[in-house]
């Protein structure tokens, strides 16, 4: 993974330096021969926002009719201002750079004049979506984007995959960072369409990095900030989530996916995952879940966790008070029906308090087999305080977990429960007043211990 990282940070200091001038790339030609390949700067909406800024016959008053024009490899700039429109990258415009007024500025921090800022806004166009991007290795850097939905998919940045229907290639290599991502029905779509994840219906979304980004307010249709299909290697880190409906992120059936250092506040779930293999949510921080209602499709927690999960990690995360239906801090959950069990997950050193429900919960699922939600998983180091329920409840038919040196306190039913009476779990070394049965937890607090 950290060379992934580095590659993704070598291709956005890249970037930069397109910004200032042309680019030249020496390419080999045969044995004896070199290639010069200038990449070129478009501006938008005309040659004197820089003096690098290629002059064509005409200027380009919309962003598409710039990316209609760039070849393979050029930058786009666009300037500040209003753009009424929706843009496609299409497939064979790889490596272009799609760069707004504020490139290269973190949009978590001091976003707040529209005027400085490059808005593009679909409002009302046919396409749904505000951003789309069908080819290799394209950079969106520095934009509002607003205004994609209600269609079914829109987004506001529409990361594709592919599809028999439409065959072109995934967009693979995307970078995304420094936007505000707002008032879509979906912030950020990876491969939404679910396509490519078996090997005969193409290739799947590969390889992208999600970061700096202002994420919020997306609830119609959707209410997702970022939602992920068929996606593998994706990075997401360092993003702001700010009242989207549904969930700040949907993770579904994809793969290798990390997502690190990532805020949420008033969003319905913090993160929703299902059928993910290999997959880590790690050292995020969110309070106040559902605290602006929560659209059709919530889970009921702020890391609800659906079936067919294989080898997560959820640790180091920081999550505080919910709102019903967000009643719970970390659930594998019945919500979302049936499915493969949950296996080899790892929940470690979460802190988690105030929610209506339980802190962690596992609950069976009755009379439809697979019962359980999750096996031969560890909990593990875990705080979780003054929840309306208990602290941690394994339910009804749950088995082979092991939860160990977890501290439970204030939890208004039991700070430990296991419905299984504690036979099918192994429980050791946990802290807390209250256990059913008795002995789960035990009084002393694991500071005094240590």
């Amino acid at each position: 993974m950290n060379g992934l990282r580095i590659m993704f940070s070598n291709r956005k200091r890249f970037v930069f330096l397109a910004a200032m001038g042309a680019v030249l790339s020496v390419l080999a030609g045969g044995a004896n021969a070199l290639a010069i390949v200038t990449y070129r700067v478009l501006c938008v909406p005309s040659h004197t926002i820089n003096s690098s800024c290629y002059v064509p016959v005409s200027e380009y008053t919309t962003i598409q009719s710039a990316v209609t024009a760039a070849e393979p490899g050029d930058t786009i700039l666009v300037a500040p201002g209003t753009y009424p429109e929706s843009v496609t990258i299409p497939s064979g415009k790889d490596r272009l750079s799609l760069l707004g007024a504020q490139a290269g500025n973190d949009a978590r921090v001091d976003r707040h004049d529209p005027s400085k800022e490059s808005i593009v806004n679909a409002t009302g166009n046919s396409a749904g979506s505000t951003i789309i991007v069908e080819a290799i290795n394209v950079v969106i850097d520095g934009f509002t984007v607003e205004g994609g939905g209600p269609l079914a998919n829109a987004t506001g940045v529409d990361l594709k995959g592919t599809c028999p229907s439409a065959p072109f290639t995934p967009a693979t290599g995307a970078v995304v960072v420094n936007n505000i991502i707002q008032k879509n029905g979906t912030g950020v779509s990876l491969n939404s369409e679910g396509c490519g994840v078996s090997p005969t219906s193409g290739s799947v979304l590969i390889g992208v990095l999600i970061e700096h980004n202002l994420i919020k307010d997306n609830d119609v249709p959707t209410g997702d900030g970022i939602f992920t299909s068929g996606v593998q290697q994706a990075v997401i880190t360092e993003n702001a989530f700010s009242g989207n409906q549904c969930s700040a992120l949907g993770i579904n059936n994809s793969s290798n996916v990390t997502i690190t250092g990532n805020t949420s506040e008033n969003d319905g779930s913090f993160v929703i995952f299902t059928g993910t293999t290999n997959s880590v949510f790690s050292h995020n921080r969110g309070e106040d879940f559902g605290a602006k209602g929560v659209l059709p499709g919530y889970g009921d927690a702020a890391v609800a966790v659906g079936p067919g999960n294989l080898y997560l990690v959820i640790s180091d995360n920081s999550l505080e008070e919910g709102k019903d239906p967000i009643s719970n801090g970390i659930a594998f959950t019945r919500i979302f029906g049936t499915g493969p069990v949950n296996r080899n997950i790892y929940v470690k050193n979460n802190r988690i308090k105030r929610f209506p429900g339980t802190g962690i919960l596992a609950e069976e699922i009755p009379d439809d087999p697979p019962p359980v939600t999750v096996v031969d998983s560890l909990i593990l180091g875990n705080e979780v305080y003054d929840n309306g329920l208990d602290g941690i409840y394994m339910d009804g038919s749950i088995e082979g977990d092991q939860l160990f040196d977890n501290e439970a306190r204030g939890n208004h039913r039991f700070d430990c429960h296991d419905d299984t009476r504690g036979t099918l779990n192994t429980w050791f070394n946990n802290a807390g007043k209250l256990s059913y049965p008795t002995g789960l937890c035990t009084s002393v607090t694991l500071h005094d211990r240590d």
